[in-house]
């Protein structure tokens, strides 16, 4: 015997909430694709904005912590060498500009997303 009540289908999205999803998107990549009821999307966007936000500080911290070894900005550092990375600056580059990539995967997927969940919420009006 099973004593969980069946489950209700969800009410369909309307084009306001839709809307309302888009922008949480956009705001925070995930939070409207969970809203809208896709919940493994919107953790997996979530996830990996999430995984961008904590490269970027992994980098900021390291960019602080340079700035305070050598005295001056990490971008004097290069330019008073030549234009030359000193060692251990590649690894750091990467970081940065890996978490500004991945940041904007996250983006552009929430974003596609929001827009499928508008289409179709306008579906759903026509009929």
């Amino acid at each position: 015997m099973n004593a969980s009540p069946p489950t209700l289908p969800k009410p369909p999205l309307d084009r306001d909430r839709a809307k309302t999803c888009l922008w949480s998107n956009l705001a925070c990549p995930g939070t409207g694709s969970w809203l809208a009821g896709r919940r493994v999307t919107g953790a997996l966007q979530f996830t990996l904005a999430t995984c961008a936000f904590l490269l970027s500080i992994a980098w900021g911290v390291w960019f602080l912590s340079e700035w305070a070894r050598a005295g001056k900005l990490p971008m004097l550092v290069i330019y008073d060498n030549g234009g030359v990375l000193p060692p251990g600056y590649l690894k750091f580059l990467f970081i940065g500009l890996g978490s500004l990539g991945l940041f904007a995967l996250s983006l552009v997927w929430a974003f596609i997303t929001g827009l499928l969940i508008c289409r179709e919420a306008k579906r759903n009006e026509a009929r």
